[in-house]
């Protein structure tokens, strides 16, 4: 039996995820896990696995597509870090819409709401890298200067 491996690694044997993080007029779309994927319930920006042969900015597009019905544009890899609970390890991406017209799977979302970062914190079930991202990552990053 041979194990097809779909998801990249890094080189410790983690994972691969990217976080699209889509920012449109001083707010950040974030998502509830819908019941069918891990961290059900949570919420968080969209997120998914990068798949063997597909870069970082071709998943975040992907996925905003996928998740979201969103057409996005890949503004740059703004921050890393290991999932919580999970042998993933995370690159959080800026993104900016462009098109298409907000659809959620509903197989992965479950909700979806335009946030302040400061809001992010008072939803109730969220991961301690989320809110660190929203916390301090986010407002110190020179796109995001001048937003809040």
């Amino acid at each position: 039996m041979y194990l097809i491996m779909t998801t990249q690694q890094d080189r410790q044997g983690n994972g691969i995820a990217v976080v699209v993080v889509i920012v449109e007029d001083g707010r950040v779309l974030v998502i509830r896990r819908s019941k069918r994927v891990a961290g059900a319930g949570y919420w968080s920006p969209p997120a998914g696995k990068v798949q063997v042969g597909e870069d970082q900015a071709a998943a975040v597009v992907r996925e905003a597509w996928e998740e979201l019905g969103l057409t996005v544009r890949p503004v740059r890899l703004v921050w890393e870090c290991m999932a919580d609970g999970a042998d993933y390890r995370l690159y959080w991406w800026l993104a900016e819409p462009e098109g298409g017209s907000l659809r959620p799977e509903r197989a992965e979302v479950a909700a979806v709401q335009w946030i302040r970062p400061d809001e992010f914190p008072a939803l109730d079930r969220t991961f301690p890298k989320g809110r660190l991202f929203f916390e301090k990552i986010l407002p110190a990053l020179p796109e995001w200067q001048g937003r809040t």
